[in-house]
């Protein structure tokens, strides 16, 4: 049987290359590559049917992801996370069917954890030495677990303002770590030219292709959860845009396989104070103006100079998406109202999607009849350091109860 495979194709000029390569890079005009897969061999051999019996983790859509020999996958049941109708937030913001994709449930605690399972499999398929990968916490933390799991080497390079939660996290695992006295770019160029003297594999974002091929599972995911349809809106904050082009491939593939009608529209999100993506959009651009400083809460989403843009912005154009910014004030307010209406404790780059559907939907862009399902991409205590910032500290009262109801009498 042919393989599901195809090839790596360049996204600029097309030039294609055997799969069974470690490169992030055309050799031909140094652009980014992604997989190419035979989706005529991959609806002969797996159907809706037979996915429904199989495990609840990304898996279980295991012939979508280009790993080649499945005994290389390398998995902490990461996936078929919670999409939960919202109760409350919904109804008061005027949207009926407000959902929240919790992929903060996954192992360790951010959506990630789909990138990491798919790049250490490969990792393990390539009989790589190891992963060298740059990061503002969440990927480095998952790269990390998945990394230990499989006994394979971890660099993580961070700049210096990453969070003090995740960045321990990482060395929790074993992993090596150095904070860059840089931006997210600085960390960027010097991982790749650790890896390139190492020969490991340089990991991060959409540089290393099988990222997104993980983070597709989403939109697989949402659709199978929704009865096998569409959602009309998806709602991903972006930072490198890994996630939010992994679902964009995602939902295209189950249109051209028949398994559903029609693609929802895709809207990412980023914050005021670094929102290259949005300018670039805006303006009509595939080159991005790059952010030197960014400036915001949302430090997850802190990169000022995604070279996954030109991939996104294809697939935001096919799938008639847009890119939109937020104010730190605005993720504040969702950030708040996710855990204060829903019980939902995200990290503030993971509110920014609540954010920007409020504004949406206040602009009248979203119909207040919609299907909104919002990504809430990574766990609140990832970085405590923000919510102390939000909620500040309590007060300490002496150890008798009339003081203590005093104290609760105040506003």
């Amino acid at each position: 049987m042919p393989s599901r495979i195809a090839s790596l194709k360049c996204v600029r000029c097309g030039c294609e290359f055997d799969y069974h390569q470690n490169i992030n890079f055309c050799l031909n005009c140094g652009s980014i590559v992604e997989f190419q897969m035979d989706y005529d061999v991959i609806g002969s051999i797996v159907s809706k049917a037979k996915i429904s019996l199989r495990g609840f983790n990304m898996w279980r859509y295991r012939e979508f992801i280009p790993i080649e020999d499945y005994s290389n996958i390398v998995s902490m049941g990461e996936g078929w996370t919670q999409l939960i109708k919202s109760r409350r937030l919904g109804p008061n913001l005027g949207l009926k069917n407000l959902y929240f994709k919790l992929d903060s449930l996954n192992p360790t605690g951010s959506f990630k954890d789909r990138g990491a399972s798919a790049a250490v499999s490969r990792a393990l398929e390539l009989k790589a030495p190891g992963l060298v990968g740059f990061s503002t916490g969440n990927a480095g933390v998952a790269q990390a677990a998945y990394c230990a799991l499989a006994n394979v080497g971890s660099i993580v390079l961070a700049p210096k303002y990453a969070s003090r939660e995740k960045i321990a996290s990482i060395m929790m695992y074993g992993s090596r770590v150095l904070l860059i006295d840089g931006t997210f770019d600085d960390a960027s160029r010097l991982a790749k030219a650790v890896a390139d003297r190492l020969g490991w594999i340089y990991n991060g974002g959409v540089v290393n292709p099988i990222r997104q091929e993980g983070k597709k599972t989403l939109a697989y995911e949402i659709c199978e959860q929704l009865g096998w349809s569409s959602p009309d809106w998806y709602i991903q904050s972006v930072g490198m845009g890994t996630a939010a082009i992994g679902a964009c491939k995602g939902f295209k593939e189950l249109l051209n396989l028949d398994w559903i009608g029609r693609i929802p529209r895709i809207a990412c999100v980023q914050a005021e104070g670094c929102a290259p993506m949005v300018k670039a959009f805006k303006s009509n651009s595939e080159f991005v103006e790059p952010v030197m400083e960014p400036r915001t809460i949302a430090s997850a989403i802190a990169v000022g100079n995604p070279v996954g843009w030109p991939l996104l912005n294809r697939y935001l154009r096919e799938c008639n998406g847009l890119v939109e910014a937020v104010s730190d004030d605005e993720i504040i307010e969702a950030y708040k109202m996710l855990a204060r209406f829903e019980g939902i404790y995200a990290e503030p780059a993971a509110a920014a999607p609540l954010a920007l559907a409020k504004k949406l939907l206040e602009s009248g862009i979203i119909d207040g009849g919609d299907v909104v399902v919002c990504v809430i991409s990574g766990f609140g205590l990832k970085d405590v350091s923000a919510t102390l910032r939000v909620v500040g500290e309590p007060p300490v009262v002496p150890s008798n109860v009339d003081d203590v109801l005093k104290a609760l009498s105040q506003p």
